[in-house]
């Protein structure tokens, strides 16, 4: 069978479905190879002590038992016959990510890195067979007419796979079989609900990408200089890695769109995730950015959030910080840094005439005592807390960015009080844009960015 040279056709029992926090209790392997002009399957099999209970679903399932385990060996003793059993073959199975996970935890936890490429059986029969609509492994089985006695043991699936590679193969030719594993092995980790040739059509260039599910709920933005380059990382990524795993697993669709350039892919990376607020962009959903007001003298800082805040008023304020307690705590850092009084800044409470707890310490430099002015704190605190000011935009309306693509097409970012406006792959779509107020709170992201990209003094 012309999947490759040489492949191994595994199936794993197991106590559970995390590879982090279950175990194997059964592992089979037929290892298919050509000798001379046929092709020679040897089966491998062994029961597993898992060395953890089994639960009592697991044991209806697989009709494996704690008791039937209780002689086995652990994994690690049997694991450099499992790595020689596997060497130098395509790792094949039903739901390839489900038992390649488990097989390269439990050889980690042994001692030994494993990796190998990739062949999931549920895409093969799709990339074959995309009318069809049943690819779990009993559909398949009886559509080609196949039977498997000891189905949900490890041995048996894996001779039920073995006589459906063969199946497939008078089906459909031995050089249809070879194309389409070949054109999956390119992608070996694409989930087996994700079409074959889902990334072939992703650019190689800059932009942004969404992940979704399968009701096309937002799972996960990102942006790329080389679009198809980072989405293939997120499905080749190692499948023990739970949240890399879980992601990849529940994608059932990707959307795109290219760029000319890192900003465009910047600013429309934060807008998509602003408007759909994906799932697993948990750091970067919509977090309302905090602004500090600082009081001439005697009275206490004032602390804003952003999106209270009308386009431009955040200039001459101090932020933007993640939280309110993150901005008190940038502000209790600034004054202790310059040895100002907390107690004075309405950062500490103190008993009435009664020094400062730092300047019990000696942090203090003793306004609350009366050896420095206390009307200079604000001031002072004010420049320990420079690097943080939001200075004013630097124009009296939007700035216009054009951005070229080496491709020979060009973008055009308007930008208005820190914040995108929109962008446009039209010099006149982007005048029509500098007529619109900016909508949405600022960014912090795309404020820092700004910052480095714009002049810091008015014009």
């Amino acid at each position: 069978m012309p999947l490759s040279p040489c492949f191994a056709l595994v199936d794993v029992e197991t106590t559970g479905l995390s590879p982090q926090h279950h175990r194997v209790i059964e592992v089979a392997v037929i290892r298919v190879q050509r000798v001379g002009d046929t092709w020679q399957a040897s089966p491998w099999h062994s029961l597993i002590d898992p060395g953890v209970p089994i639960p009592a679903a697991i044991s209806r399932l697989t009709g494996v038992t704690a008791a039937r385990c209780a002689g086995a060996p652990a994994f690690p003793a049997l694991a450099a016959e499992l790595l020689r059993q596997l060497e130098g073959a395509v790792f094949v199975a039903h739901q390839a990510r489900f038992d390649y996970g488990f097989v390269r935890a439990e050889l980690a936890r042994a001692g030994h890195a494993f990796s190998a490429r990739t062949l999931c059986t549920v895409r093969l029969s799709r990339l074959l067979e995309p009318q069809a609509e049943d690819h779990t492994l009993d559909g398949l089985l009886a559509r080609h007419g196949l039977t498997a006695p000891e189905r949900h043991r490890a041995l048996g699936d894996a001779r039920a796979l073995w006589d459906l590679v063969q199946a497939l193969a008078a089906r459909h030719g031995e050089r249809a079989l070879r194309l389409a594993a070949s054109r999956l092995l390119r992608h070996p980790g694409l989930p087996s609900h994700l079409p074959a040739q889902a990334l072939d059509e992703v650019p190689a260039g800059p932009g942004v990408y969404a992940m979704l599910g399968a009701r096309g709920q937002p799972l996960y933005v990102g942006r790329s200089s080389h679009l198809r380059r980072r989405l293939a990382s997120h499905f080749s990524t190692d499948p023990t890695r739970e949240r890399a795993a879980r992601l990849a697993a529940e994608t059932h669709r990707l959307e795109w769109r290219r760029t000319a350039g890192e900003l465009g892919a910047r600013l429309l990376e934060a807008q998509w995730i602003r408007e759909r607020q994906p799932s697993h962009n948990i750091a970067q959903r919509r977090v309302w950015p905090w602004f500090v007001r600082l009081p001439a003298e005697g009275r206490r800082a004032e602390f804003l959030r952003g999106d209270r805040l009308a386009p431009g008023e955040e200039c001459g304020l101090f932020g933007p910080f993640g939280s309110r307690p993150a901005a008190r705590e940038a502000l209790v850092e600034a004054a202790t840094r310059s040895g100002l009084c907390l107690a004075v800044l309405a950062l500490e409470r103190r008993a009435s005439g009664e020094p400062c707890f730092r300047r019990q310490l000696g942090r203090c430099a003793g306004a609350c005592v009366g050896q420095v002015p206390a009307g200079t704190q604000w001031q002072a605190l004010a420049e320990a807390l420079a690097e943080w000011r939001v200075p004013p935009w630097p124009a009296s309306g939007p700035v216009t960015l054009r951005e070229d693509d080496p491709a020979g097409t060009a973008q055009w970012h308007v930008l208005w009080h820190w914040r995108h406006v929109g962008s446009a792959d039209d010099p006149q779509v982007a005048e029509g844009l500098c007529s619109l107020a900016p909508a949405e709170p600022l960014d912090p992201g795309i404020y820092r960015l700004l910052r480095r990209l714009l002049p810091a003094d008015p014009r």
